[in-house]
């Protein structure tokens, strides 16, 4: 036995056109709203006097889908017809009545769209699930096609790219930029070696990403100077170590600091410390089929397995690891002191940028640091850090010679949102679709636009 009770329902169709709504009903399983197009003051929005009288043709019926969070879904039923009327000529104008929130040619309301887009791209659950779930959770039967073509309208609708980058800045100004880049996925033929250069902000801002042919200095260039001329006054920027960011950099910001990223350095050092890990591992996986003795041949497959299997660990800095990995550490350590030298070099290259508190003690660190032996076989991968890091190091410490420099970069978390979106987003994967999609982030997380009744967001032209 169904309970029937009175309540009020609202959306933003019908706090928007109260001249036109007739009734409401449940119908067919459905809430179903009447909605009239033709009771507007057609007058007013067509600035005609009163007294021109506005003819009607064949009236037709459209059926309109809502969002619901009911039980039952929301339907419009939209009638509505061709108007016309004569000028002081005599002339015949024809129009059509809109219905504000409502597309009649899609046959959603704004809402529907908005949210469909939401779930796209804020979600990350891309098209595909995206329709499912709009038909699962609010009663809205579209296709995936459907959706992606959603996401070219509401991007179509958003401020050019200029215009969201300059309103950005004028909400929060600009002064960091941490500069990196993507390289999309499934790239061959004339795309291969093409990317995307994504800059953010200091507030965690993605504010462009920018397809070039190449990540070379000519090329990078005129992305900064773009940058420049809608009035970004960047003073410190954050990168890796391509040399090409940093040339561009000095001849279009020359006023600007410049900070190479803790993680890319990290990251740079630790790959070559890996290769010689390699080495190291297969060496002691052959020394285990060369020994005569069952007990030391025993003994050289164990650590070669469990250097293999616990390779992660010399590479985890001890404030991340648990109390056990700190044991399984110590015992491979313990086992292998050729590893035990090589984790020491490591901690000496952490300590080295997180226990510096001025330029001078840098340098020292990195006199103490070149100290350091392993054995012969680490010679050429330590030649490799030290060369790589007496290169950068003086753009790898600015965070100690100027105030206010940190010695992070928020790039890497850019990266990994862009790398969701692209997972789960199939526009994602060419160039119009990539702009579309960061469009539409912008618009959501910096600048306000919402599901329901979204605010203006450009105030600057």
């Amino acid at each position: 036995m169904a309970l029937e009770i009175l309540v009020p329902i609202s959306t933003e169709v019908i706090e928007e056109n109260p001249n036109c709504i007739i009734d409401g009903k449940y119908k067919d399983g459905a809430l179903v709203i009447n909605i009239d197009a033709r009771k507007q003051n057609h007058h007013q929005q067509l600035g005609l006097p009163q007294t021109t009288k506005i003819h009607w043709g064949k009236e037709y019926t459209v059926p309109v889908q809502e969002l619901s969070g009911l039980s039952w879904p929301i339907r419009y039923e939209v009638t509505t017809g061709e108007g016309w009327y004569l000028d002081k000529k005599g002339n015949r104008h024809f129009f059509t009545p809109n219905v504000k929130g409502l597309n009649l040619y899609k046959r959603v309301s704004d809402v529907v769209m908005r949210a469909g887009v939401f779930l796209s791209i804020i979600a990350g659950v891309g098209c595909r699930r995206a329709a499912w779930l709009l038909e699962v959770l609010f009663h809205v039967i579209v296709s995936k096609s459907t959706v992606d073509r959603w996401i070219d309208d509401i991007a179509n609708i958003l401020p050019r790219a200029e215009a969201m980058i300059q309103e950005m800045n004028s909400r929060q100004p600009i002064t960091e930029g941490h500069l990196d880049e993507l390289f999309p996925r499934g790239r061959s033929g004339s795309s291969k070696g093409k990317c995307e250069l994504v800059l953010r902000d200091e507030h965690g801002r993605i504010i462009v990403a920018e397809e070039i042919a190449k990540r070379d200095e000519e090329h990078v260039k005129p992305f900064l100077m773009r940058m420049k001329a809608l009035g970004l006054v960047i003073k410190t920027f954050y990168i890796d170590h391509w040399k090409a960011y940093e040339n561009a950099i000095v001849e279009v910001y020359p006023d600007a600091s410049i900070q190479h990223d803790y993680f890319h350095i990290i990251q740079n050092v630790w790959r070559k410390v890996w290769s010689y890990f390699i080495i190291h591992r297969r060496s002691v996986k052959s020394s285990s089929e060369k020994v005569t003795t069952s007990l030391d041949q025993a003994r050289l497959e164990s650590l070669a397995k469990t250097l293999w299997e616990k390779r992660h660990l010399l590479f985890k800095s001890d404030e991340r690891m648990s109390q056990e990995e700190k044991e399984d550490l110590m015992e491979i350590m313990e086992a292998d002191s050729k590893v035990c030298k090589m984790r020491i070099f490591l901690m000496s290259v952490w300590s080295l940028f997180r226990d510096s508190k001025n330029e001078e003690e840098a340098y020292e660190a990195l006199a103490e640091l070149k100290k350091i032996k392993i054995e012969p076989k680490a010679e050429k991968a330590l030649k490799s850090v030290y060369s790589f890091l007496e290169e950068n190091f003086d753009r790898m410490i600015t965070y100690l010679k100027v105030p206010g420099v940190k010695r992070n970069s928020l790039s890497e978390s850019g990266m990994r949102m862009l790398r969701r979106l692209e997972v789960e987003h199939d526009g994602f994967r060419t160039p119009k679709g990539r702009q579309n999609c960061i469009k539409i982030y912008q618009a959501v997380k910096y600048l306000g636009w919402s599901v329901h009744n979204p605010p203006p967001l450009i105030h600057v032209s």
